[in-house]
């Protein structure tokens, strides 16, 4: 018995099966000799007596996980622990947020993890920004960054063409980030909220 997969994950087997038509005519006395099958002469007068192929489709005995979900729909808008080869996520704590304040995405938020942290349109940046703001490179627009040993933030600039700014000031170099303070990139208006500084942080960090 045929089995494939469908297009969307399932696994099918397939039976084909004839039957008999039951509007064969019957025989007449001169195509019936002493002896014959009345069903069989029908079946050489007409050339077949049976119906179209009846084509017969159940799910089969393997069941089949999910189908494959789109990378698009994989992305984690809280993009700052990046999964292992083995999809469970690193031992990498929060030191911080972004919360998108206003343009795409608004209200969402972005952990800080410890070191550095790339900022980017793209899920490969430890903080991903997939919300639709084309004026964000793809890749490392730009640097947020949490020192374990000084217990400091700052931001760096990355690869983006265009400028980001931190409080209206534009970022072209190492700059301390400080609680509260204010992120704009492209269309997209960032508030930082620290967690670790001078009253806590993480002792293995």
């Amino acid at each position: 018995m045929p089995v494939y997969r469908t297009p969307d994950g399932r696994i099918v087997e397939e039976k084909t099966t004839l039957k008999p038509r039951r509007d064969a005519p019957e025989p007449t006395a001169n195509e019936t000799a002493p002896g014959d099958d009345p069903g069989a002469a029908a079946e050489k007068r007409r050339g077949t007596g049976y119906t179209e192929p009846t084509v017969v489709r159940r799910p089969g005995r393997t069941s089949a996980g999910p189908a494959a979900t789109p990378e698009d729909e994989r992305t984690r808008l809280a993009g700052a622990v990046p999964p292992d080869a083995a999809g469970r996520e690193e031992a990498d704590p929060v030191t911080g947020w972004l919360v998108i304040v206003s343009g795409p995405g608004v209200g969402r938020d972005l952990r800080v993890g410890v070191g550095r942290n790339d900022l980017g349109r793209e899920s490969g940046n430890r903080i991903a920004l997939p919300f639709g703001d084309r004026k964000i490179s793809r890749r490392t627009h730009l640097w947020v960054n949490y020192d374990p040993l000084n217990r400091a933030f700052s931001v760096a600039p990355g690869s983006g063409a265009n400028l980001a700014y931190l409080n209206e000031a534009a970022i072209e170099e190492r700059m301390p980030l400080s609680d509260r303070a204010t992120i704009s990139v492209g269309d997209t208006k960032l508030l930082f909220v620290a967690f670790c500084g001078d009253g806590f942080a993480w002792p293995h960090a």
